[in-house]
């Protein structure tokens, strides 16, 4: 009982160090003259050149062509690029995964040291885990944009109630996503929980959707499969603004 407790308090302790060392959000003006205004892995797109796609029935949304992964590994001259993240009217994004969740805290997606980082999946997961989660900074300087500081966007229900897909492209597939919460966390690291199954599985998503800034009704089950994007939060220091999605078959 007691090397139970005792292997209890060390994996706490590791979600809590996993966490801080995920994020870095910049709160102090920036020193340098230059305007970060745009990032590496931010694919722009005009909307001349993207495409009205039927997700649903009755319901199309305009989105950005798939990108040729080998031919960014090969442009960016980096591996570790594992997809493309979009939400429509909002980022258009290729994400990373490196051997670590340190890495890309400082490096661009062309593995330069770069104070913003890149948007990368947790190196624990997988394109087919049940649960994708993707990290990426936020920013309180106005002179250093990043692409996760739009999720801020979802802050208002307005925004919220009408921008609910998320589009996560990876090798040889697709994956969409319905939006069914957002929420400010500041303890509770549920969203780092990766291991459950069954009914299990559920009571973690219901507990990603409760205490929710705003949610959506969504069915779900065991068998669902979820996205969770994580940054920073400006209101509360040590907090973090959780963005949960439910995969969804689309046409």
């Amino acid at each position: 009982m007691k090397k139970k407790k005792i292997l209890s308090i060390l994996f706490i302790l590791i979600i809590i160090v996993s966490i801080s060392l995920i994020i870095i959000d910049f709160n102090r003006p920036s020193e340098n003259d230059i305007l970060f205004e745009t990032t590496p892995e931010e694919i722009i797109v005009s909307e001349e050149d993207k495409e009205s796609v039927e997700i649903k029935e009755d319901i199309s949304i305009k989105l950005s062509p798939d990108v040729d992964l080998n031919a960014a590994r090969k442009d960016y001259g980096n591996n570790d690029i594992i997809g493309r993240l979009e939400i429509p009217d909002l980022f258009n994004i290729l994400v990373v995964k490196g051997s670590n969740n340190e890495y890309y805290l400082t490096h661009s997606i062309e593995r330069k040291e770069d104070i913003r980082g890149s948007e990368f999946m947790d190196y624990r997961l997988n394109v087919n885990s049940k649960q994708i989660n993707i990290y990426g900074h936020n920013s309180r300087d106005e002179k250093i944009q990043v692409p996760f500081l739009r999720l801020e966007k979802f802050l208002t229900e307005d925004f919220f109630l009408n921008n609910p897909y998320i589009i996560f492209q990876y090798d040889g597939g697709k994956s969409f996503y319905e939006i069914i919460s957002i929420k400010e966390i500041t303890t509770d690291y549920e969203h780092m929980n990766f291991n459950t199954t069954g009914d299990e599985f559920v009571k973690h998503i219901d507990k990603l959707k409760s205490n929710s800034i705003f949610t959506r009704d969504l069915y779900y089950d065991e068998n669902s499969e979820i996205i969770v994007l994580q940054t920073c939060s400006h209101h509360i220091n040590n907090a973090y603004y959780i963005i949960t999605g439910i995969k969804f078959d689309y046409k």
